[in-house]
């Protein structure tokens, strides 16, 4: 993909060099000259080779520094290091920490702006849309704020409104990311951050949370799911009064679940609460199949009466029924200690590299089972135990399911803020229900059934196929019609290079020529002449000759290389 491919505008040209400044300014000139885009720095800052190059670092950590870029590029690269955070397989666990701490900070825009575009989406004015609109917002981040307001018929809702022009601001850096990105990949010191998989993941995510049926449909599913569960609430989708750049839903005015002052005053029952919740949890994974993926404090809460509250489904994750039979299987070999079973299992998800080393993979986790297996598990600390797998991953390049790791920490998260409220809780008490129930399912006859129906199928269907596939391979054989296609890796750099050379020397032979040439109209004063003697054509020959000398001088100077 070559960056002129995308970047078409003066506006695109300009981002990717505040991205690339910003870069260097921070210390990762080194990336930028490696990845081949210091040609877009200014000439001020190409001409300071050591300052392209990195040699001058700013202060502080990696992992700080890759903070501050992502905080001063704004909301693009902000929302991109909060995903990046949400993947301690990939990202270590010093990265992690830094860019939890990752905030939008945007200041609140024009509530008339907001107002106008309610109007806008709705097709009514506001005060005919709602008894009561706050025109102060009282939540503000880099892609919607947040305003409250009461329905006609008395509802009380809160009104996410989208922030105008957000969508292209965001879309554009999401195209030179991407490229960014695929550069990345090439470089062994990036490689094993999958810097394609990273952006690929951050596209779908951002691109679901610019479209606000996305989130409104996917609370709509969990008020469906939990309709029927008293001790949990789900707010309710106002679709009459959402549209992709507004979303209205039902506000709760509730206490957030890890006040545990506020929930003693309130005389909520803590052991219940905890147990509640993360029962709430587990029935979301191994019996919605859709589960909240970003369950931190403010997006969970408790009314008087010890009802628990889940809201912003912006970010949500998802079991299908072979994730869901591999965890348990996972589990089960756990139990056992049986690390083959265990190491297969992850070999069947895709997650296990060729290259990996089966012997040290088979050590590692082996420590892993060891240094937890003689603690009873109402003791085991989650959190610590889920860094340990995570960085047994990262060590053998290990990419897990976005939805695996999305459900892995919701899980360790909502039985953290269980033991906040219960210090003698015990999370196996309500994972074992869930894990038999599965399990036995798994073992039904039913089960079993459908599993041998569906792989008879399957290899029926393999012989019936196999002669007709090897008679047209041997075909092709046969009619020297095979072909063996070989891609390079690695080479396009130098490619690109050879193709600049050779463009830059075919340019300098037209050019040797056309002053040659011009010098001769000269000498002989070919017509039409002026000034007495003077041709115009030998004028016009040297003056291409220079611009285009100009241009060749100024492109060796851009690329750096003189």
């Amino acid at each position: 993909m070559s960056i002129s491919g995308f970047i078409k505008t003066p506006k695109r040209i300009y981002r990717l060099s505040q991205i690339l400044q910003v870069l260097v300014k921070h210390g990762f000139g080194h990336l930028v000259y490696n990845l081949r885009l210091h040609t877009y720095l200014p000439l001020l800052n190409r001409l300071q080779d050591k300052k392209v190059k990195g040699v001058k670092l700013s202060n502080g950590s990696l992992a700080k520094r890759v903070t501050t870029v992502c905080q001063e590029l704004g909301p693009t690269f902000v929302k991109l290091g909060q995903v990046l955070s949400t993947r301690p397989d990939i990202i270590p666990e010093s990265f992690i920490e830094e860019l939890k701490s990752l905030q939008s900070n945007v200041k609140p825009f024009d509530p008339s702006v907001a107002r106008s575009i309610i109007e806008k989406e709705l097709k009514a004015p506001v005060r005919k849309l709602f008894l009561q609109f706050g025109e102060k917002p009282f939540a503000s981040g880099s892609i919607a704020q947040v305003h409250k307001a009461t329905l006609l018929d008395g509802s009380d809702v809160v009104v996410k409104v989208k922030r105008p022009g957000i969508g292209s601001v965001i879309l554009n850096d999401l195209e030179i990311l991407s490229y960014i990105a695929e550069q990345a990949g090439k470089i062994d010191e990036f490689k094993v951050y999958r810097p394609a998989l990273i952006v690929s993941e951050f596209a779908r995510k951002i691109e679901r949370e610019l479209d606000f049926v996305s989130e409104a449909s996917s609370t709509a599913s969990f008020f469906k799911n939990f309709d029927k569960t008293e001790n949990v609430k789900i707010p309710k989708v106002f679709w009459d009064y959402s549209t992709h750049n507004v979303l209205t839903i039902e506000r709760f005015e509730y206490t957030t679940l890890t006040d545990i002052n506020a929930i003693d005053i309130m005389g909520v029952n803590r052991s219940r609460l905890a147990f509640d919740l993360v029962t709430a949890f587990m029935s979301q994974y191994f019996e919605k199949s859709l589960f909240h993926a970003d369950p931190h404090p403010g997006n969970l809460m408790v009314s008087k009466d010890g009802c628990i509250a889940m809201i912003d489904f912006g970010m949500v994750g998802y079991v299908t029924e072979d994730l869901r039979k591999q965890l348990v299987g996972a589990a089960l070999a756990l139990i056992k200690k049986d690390l083959d079973l265990f190491v297969e299992i992850f070999i069947e998800m895709g997650v296990v590299s060729a290259s990996c080393d089966m012997a040290w993979l088979r050590l590692s986790l082996f420590e892993i089972i060891d240094k937890y297996y003689g603690i009873p598990l109402k003791n085991v600390d989650i959190q610590n135990a889920f860094s340990d797998a995570m960085r047994v991953a990262r060590e053998h390049d290990m990419v897990l399911p976005r939805d695996l790791i999305l459900m892995l920490k919701s899980f360790v998260t909502v039985t953290s803020m269980a033991r906040l409220m219960d210090r003698e809780f015990n999370f196996i008490d309500v994972v074992s229900p869930f894990m038999d129930g599965r399990f036995k399912d798994r073992m039904s006859i039913d089960s079993l059934s459908k599993s041998a129906a569906a792989s008879t199928w399957h290899a029926t269907n393999l012989i019936r196929q196999a002669p007709k596939e090897l008679r047209y391979i041997l075909r092709k054989i046969i009619g020297g019609d095979m072909q063996i296609i070989m891609k390079h890796k690695g080479l396009d750099g130098l490619i690109t290079d050879l193709d600049k050379s050779s463009n830059r020397l075919a340019l300098s032979v037209i050019l040797a020529s056309t002053i040659i040439g011009s010098s001769m109209i000269m000498m002989g004063k070919v017509g039409p002449l002026v000034l007495g003697n003077v041709s115009v054509l030998g004028i016009v020959g040297y003056v291409f000759a220079l611009v285009m000398g100009f241009s060749l001088v100024f492109a060796i100077f851009r690329s750096g290389k003189l």
